[in-house]
């Protein structure tokens, strides 16, 4: 049986966020014994010019089943899976002090791109198996990185992207457990 292969992205440091967790969680979600797929994982850093060359790059080169974005957001109570994403607004400055030209990700395409993966099942199901930390649906990814990325990977092909928002680290909310959540999300959309 061949193994789905699975591409989780994460970013590095920005702002205060010296430590950025979806790197932290990247790294071991890549060693889950994954009976069913192989996980790839590439740590982007929070500048738009990069994720506008690396994200279809990645695409092509790995031939993903499945791309998951990792995101922080500040966020205590929960985990957010993000259901759609935008083409525009992006302002906000990344780590090199730019925004994309006319703070767009792609020109001319649809405002607003959504998964065709049924976010609300899997959230559902997830939630059964964690009582941890509740885990959300979200139509607002934000504007910043996270959305710029995921909404290059929905342009790519919408039934196959997901972007997940993480809080930051607390001593109830530690990488273990984000990891395990956030592998769960996986298992369950490549079973779904």
């Amino acid at each position: 049986k061949i193994k789905k292969r699975v591409l989780v992205t994460s970013f590095g440091s920005f702002g205060a966020v010296t430590s950025n967790p979806s790197a932290d969680v990247i790294k071991v979600v890549q060693h889950f014994p994954a009976q069913s797929c192989e996980v790839l994982t590439h740590e982007m850093q929070v500048v738009y010019s990069e994720v506008m060359e690396t994200v279809p790059m990645l695409w092509a080169e790995q031939k993903p089943d499945l791309v998951v974005h990792l995101g922080v957001h500040p966020d205590i109570r929960c985990v957010r899976v993000e259901q759609q994403a935008f083409s525009d607004g992006y302002c906000r400055l990344d780590a090199d002090g730019l925004v994309p030209v006319g703070n767009k990700c792609i020109d001319n395409l649809d405002q607003t791109l959504r998964t065709s993966i049924n976010v609300k099942r899997i959230v559902k199901k997830t939630n059964k198996l964690w009582r941890e930390l509740e885990i959300e649906c979200s139509d607002n990814p934000g504007r910043y990185l996270l959305g710029f990325a995921y909404y290059l990977s929905l342009c790519n092909d919408n039934s196959k992207a997901l972007a997940i928002h993480i809080p930051p680290l607390s001593e109830k909310i530690t990488v273990p457990l984000l990891s395990h959540i956030v592998a769960t999300i996986i298992r369950i959309t490549l079973h779904d």
